[in-house]
């Protein structure tokens, strides 16, 4: 009994936030600006999404995200295809109007350099031929990505006031572009930051959760 009424409790609260998050992509529409996607974890993925019976998640425009070794898998998922045995990392993707690129997506070769980027330290990097710069810094509203490639910089703040961990979870196109996009972990939350929805200087994360809230 008391597992159902934490069941309902947690399904109310999902109702609320993706509630919150249709508003705030309406408002960010009327801007010109990307729509804030939905990214999940599998434990959420698989007791709010494939076994609720009801409630406000879409059936469509869902993909999978499993870190590899040097590389992430990527695999269009709906709900009905039900629990299937994958790692406990993996990440669960939808925002309206985004697509993948289904596969084996190439990732950054030594990913060990990126586990605790160094921070005020920029990293010149390349993923799939493709170079970028990346820099972490601590700042007064969390910790401040600067990414560059292409010729333009993307500036992103991560995490609350007071981070003080992070982890570049992954890096590989996984939009098709030809461009990195990137898995971060700041604190208890994970990022994802896609090239194809970012603007040259500052930007929202393309999706995030909190571990802490799931």
């Amino acid at each position: 009994m008391t597992s159902r009424k934490n069941h309902t409790l947690r399904a109310i609260a999902k109702f609320a936030l993706v509630a919150a998050a249709s508003a705030a992509a309406a408002s960010l529409w009327a801007q010109g600006r990307p729509e804030c996607g939905l990214l999940l974890d599998a434990q959420t993925w698989r007791e709010e999404v494939v076994t609720a019976s009801t409630g406000p998640w879409p059936e469509e425009g869902w993909f999978r995200l499993v870190p590899r070794d040097k590389a992430v898998e990527v695999r269009a998922v709906k709900p009905t295809d039900g629990v299937s045995m994958v790692a406990a990392d993996a990440l669960y993707f939808r925002q309206r109007g985004v697509a993948l690129k289904e596969g084996q997506r190439v990732g950054y070769r030594y990913p060990e350099v990126l586990q605790q980027p160094r921070m005020g330290v920029q990293h010149e990097l390349s993923v799939g031929g493709t170079r970028f710069g990346l820099l972490a810094a601590y700042v007064d509203q969390g910790i401040e990505y600067t990414i560059a490639y292409g010729g333009e910089s993307y500036r992103y703040v991560l995490g609350a006031p007071g981070a003080d961990h992070t982890v570049v979870r992954a890096v590989a196109d996984l939009d098709g572009d030809r461009q990195p996009d990137f898995v971060i972990d700041v604190d208890d939350g994970v990022y994802l930051l896609l090239s194809t929805q970012a603007r040259p200087g500052v930007n929202a994360p393309t999706a995030h959760y909190s571990e802490e809230g799931s």
